[in-house]
């Protein structure tokens, strides 16, 4: 049911029924080869449950791309690293572990900060995406929270 009204809100016949890959996946695939390229947004390999294969993932993979505000194992081997904000910074949504919806807003205001030059990462997303000639249509945290919301509970 949730596939048919997501693919409603979004008017599409259907969406794709083709599991994705989970985290492990994503690493083994990257680390065998299998991966072309490979996003990593605010991951450090320390956080993985293996480090070192998610090492060889980073180095054997075609092409990396890095969202990150400070340097690191992922960023030292990427190919791109696009600078993002700190997360005091930005406001945006996760999902807790009970796979909730979370938000939060940004803790430092505008006028707290003299400037910021690095984007937030939907930002950065949205401008890949463009230069792809994949329009989402979400130029900021405003038009993905709307987007969310028409999607419902799914």
């Amino acid at each position: 049911r949730a596939r048919d009204e997501v693919a409603a809100v979004w008017r599409v016949a259907e969406l794709p029924s083709r599991h994705g890959r989970d985290t492990g996946q994503i690493i083994e695939a990257a680390a065998t080869g299998e991966l072309g390229a490979l996003l990593v947004a605010g991951v450090g390999v320390e956080d993985l449950p293996d480090p070192a294969r998610a090492l060889k993932a980073l180095d054997e993979v075609g092409f990396l791309v890095s969202l990150e505000l400070r340097p690191s194992e992922v960023t030292a081997r990427a190919d791109v690293v696009f600078p993002v904000a700190a997360v005091a910074e930005k406001s945006g949504t996760f999902l807790n572990w009970e796979g909730r919806v979370r938000m939060f807003q940004a803790a430092l205001k505008p006028e707290q900060m003299p400037r910021t030059l690095a984007p937030v990462d939907s930002r950065v997303l949205h401008m890949l995406a463009d230069a792809m000639d994949v329009h989402f249509a979400l130029p900021d945290l405003t038009a993905a929270r709307r987007e969310l919301d028409r999607l419902g509970g799914w």
